[in-house]
């Protein structure tokens, strides 16, 4: 339009009016599409301002949060350490190496104990029981008294029937005296009956939960498993190791080789 209306081309008297107006509505237009631009800039540039301090505030705090972190776990990593090392020195740490040494030789001995030739002792029937109770395997057991005072859940046969019997003997480990089964003489024949609920029965786990106080000291760290394993190595196996060799005279057994 400007080129229509330009004096130069057009002779209109009216053409240079209407060129006039074209220009300065030109010019208008263009300055406000550059302000409307400006604008636009200005603002885009508030948010990337914006937008990098908000990034700065979250860098600031992730880290803060990171710092803490860390001195959190440096912490705790020092309260194990401390706590590992009361637990590995003092009268604490000799209670658990003595459990584990003491556990470490029951192991060795059960297992001796175990596979050495068997023999028999002779055994007189004080009282019986007259329920019946249920084992593994569905074996049905009953609880006899003999006179040397050992208690025996004997399997699939009645008590008064032991009772009643001749030439009762206990088929037991020769060191430690523990009984595998009772044999006795019944109608001319020689029957053999397992003995249920005793160390003997349990044989394999009691022997396992033997060695862990020395799987847990030489193999502690500041976790929670040696932790407990210290716990339970200091009170729950140490009491078992004590009720294990002071019942049924086993500590006299032990220390005589089964002799006495």
């Amino acid at each position: 339009m400007a080129k229509k209306y330009h004096p130069d081309t057009n002779k209109d008297q009216a053409a240079a009016q209407q060129f006039l107006m074209i220009q300065e509505a030109y010019e208008q237009i263009s300055n406000g599409a550059n302000e409307i631009d400006n604008s636009i800039k200005q603002k885009e540039q508030q948010t990337e301002d914006q937008y990098q301090k908000d990034l700065e505030a979250y860098r600031q705090k992730r880290n803060a949060a990171r710092e803490k972190l860390r001195q959190k776990k440096q912490r705790e990593e020092a309260y194990k350490l401390a706590y590992l090392e009361r637990l590995k020195t003092g009268n604490i740490g000799r209670w658990h190496q003595l459990v584990a040494y003491l556990g470490l030789i029951m192991f060795f001995i059960l297992w001796l104990d175990f596979f050495l030739k068997p023999r028999t002792q002779a055994l007189v029937v004080e009282s019986y029981g007259i329920k019946t109770y249920g084992s593994i395997d569905n074996h049905t057991v009953q609880l006899i008294k003999c006179t040397d005072g050992r208690y025996f859940w004997c399997a699939d046969i009645h008590g008064h029937q032991i009772a009643t019997s001749q030439s009762l003997k206990a088929i037991q480990t020769p060191w430690l005296h523990q009984v595998k089964a009772l044999s006795f003489h019944r109608d001319t024949l020689l029957h053999t009956t397992p003995v249920h609920f005793s160390f003997y029965w349990a044989q394999i786990w009691l022997s396992l939960l033997l060695i862990i106080p020395i799987i847990s000291w030489y193999f502690a760290s500041a976790d929670i498993i040696f932790v407990l394993g210290s716990y339970v190595s200091r009170y729950f196996i140490f009491t078992l190791i004590l009720w294990f060799l002071f019942t049924e005279n086993r500590i006299v057994h032990l220390f005589t080789f089964g002799q006495l």
